[in-house]
């Protein structure tokens, strides 16, 4: 089989290797589509805090059930599939409370360990999700963001009527701003500041602004109508982070899911939180549970023409390097994916 190594920072290479073979309670699947996260980015430029190579990258993707080693019977080999990547000690107290992103001796795939970019992947069976046999495949690669998504607005509580404000228009913030719109709010405004990524936001559908005018908070209000209760800052900047402050109001709550660079330290207008009883969450990763729902939103092709746009590019393994290198420099590219088939 070929499976993709990131051999140095930068260069990315096929390589051979042999096909896995399933121990006890464990599954092997055939990946058809894996996608390039942001996070790989950072591995890719030697930006991660403890990923380095040689590794095989990934945490997003898809494929058919190859082989199984377990007393699973509501799946079976030939059946579309993708695998929550996230290995927990299922022995810790989070684990045994479903909040397995929290374990304290977790392994993710891509990062602390081998991930999904190869054409044929181990995994336990356990940790297997199955899509319906008319799913298109290459709509179920954006299994895992979409569990981000699914995952962070759950954190908030999104409620129908819901005013949301999401700072950063990447991919994360878009599928923020669709499940969103899925659970009934009544106003999702977007705001970004690269001109490329705020014409595809509103191509999209999405009411985006330019983070960086002068009336941008005065904008943003005349879309909600004045307030917004509930807030994402997907960006990991302190400009990001400055505007969800800003637009804090009474009793809201702000969701911080981007991922500043390790040791970085936001300065922050304290009393805006305190004075309007604000809440500050965070999120961490996703749970099992998370990406089933994110999978049932896939099989009932909820919002599956929406996602067939976040899809930018696709390149076979064999262009690898070209994928990653587009991927990294190309901001209108939302997901880029690399073809295993």
């Amino acid at each position: 089989m070929k499976k993709l190594l990131l051999t140095d920072f930068f260069k990315v290479e096929t390589v051979e290797a042999p096909i896995p073979e399933p121990g006890p309670g464990q599954a092997v699947i055939r990946i058809k589509y894996a996608g390039i996260c942001g996070s790989d980015l950072h591995i890719f430029a030697g930006q991660h805090p403890t990923a380095k190579p040689p590794l095989v990258m990934g945490h997003e993707a898809c494929g058919e059930l190859y082989s199984i080693n377990a007393d699973r019977t509501d799946i079976k080999v030939g059946d579309k599939v993708c695998a929550h990547t996230i290995k927990p000690c299922n022995a810790c107290e989070f684990c045994h409370v479903g909040r397995e992103n929290l374990c304290t001796d977790v392994k993710i795939m891509g990062t602390s360990m081998d991930g999904v970019f190869t054409q044929y992947l181990l995994v336990d069976a356990e940790r297997l999700i199955k899509f319906n046999d008319d799913v298109d495949m290459k709509i179920a690669a954006l299994v895992e963001p979409l569990t981000v998504a699914v995952h962070d607005t759950r954190r908030a509580q999104i409620r129908p009527g819901d005013d949301v404000f999401i700072a950063g228009a990447g991919t994360i913030g878009i599928l923020i701003g669709m499940v969103c719109k899925l659970a009934g709010a009544a106003h999702v405004v977007l705001a970004e500041i690269n001109p490329d990524r705020i014409r595809i936001a509103r191509e999209l559908g999405f009411d985006c602004v330019n983070i960086s005018d002068a009336d941008f908070a005065d904008q943003c209000k005349a879309i909600s109508g004045g307030t917004f209760n509930k807030l994402f800052e997907v960006t990991g900047f302190q400009g990001g982070y400055d505007a969800c402050v800003g637009l804090i109001s009474q009793g809201s709550t702000m969701i911080q899911v981007g991922m500043p660079p390790k040791g970085t330290i936001f300065n922050t207008d304290i009393n805006n939180i305190i004075y309007n009883e604000g809440s500050l969450l965070g999120v961490r990763h996703h749970t099992m549970t998370s990406m089933e729902g994110a999978a049932k939103i896939i099989n009932a092709g909820l919002m599956n023409e929406q996602l067939a746009k976040v899809v930018s590019a696709i390149y076979p393994v064999d262009q690898s390097q070209e994928a990653f290198d587009k991927a990294a420099k190309d901001k209108t590219m939302l997901k880029v994916l690399i073809d295993f088939t």
